[in-house]
């Protein structure tokens, strides 16, 4: 499991947090303010649903794959008296997939195909 620690640093305190990750929301069009995480949400301590059956029912060794999507960035804000210059580390979204050992997840996506090997080994063809 990897975990994403939202960081945001500034080289003058005029700026806030809250402040820069609005402006990062605006930028990214897709996503509100609250939808980013703050500083002190890590993405290990969302909540998560253990899968111990499929969908039919049947029992047996499931992976629960879950993934945010990531963004690190650097800025620059025009104030009076001088730019101010910093960065941002944080994650949005959601996305999960429930995955069972011994069986071919045919997908591209490499966050569900890391999931596979960390935990059920390499997938016998």
């Amino acid at each position: 499991m990897r975990n994403i620690v939202p960081q945001v640093g500034t080289s003058d305190d005029r700026v806030s947090a809250h402040q820069v990750l609005a402006a990062l929301a605006k930028r990214l069009k897709r996503w509100d303010v609250e939808e980013l995480a703050a500083p002190g949400k890590e993405s290990a301590d969302r909540r998560r649903y253990p899968v111990k059956v499929d969908s039919l029912g049947h029992a047996g060794r499931f992976v629960e794959a879950e993934g945010v999507q990531a963004v690190d960035a650097s800025f620059t804000v025009t104030c009076p008296g001088g730019d101010i210059y910093g960065s941002v580390s944080t994650w949005f979204g959601d996305a999960g997939a429930s995955l069972a050992c011994g069986v071919n997840p045919h997908t591209k996506e490499p966050w569900i195909q890391e999931a596979y090997r960390l935990t059920c080994g390499p997938l016998r063809l």
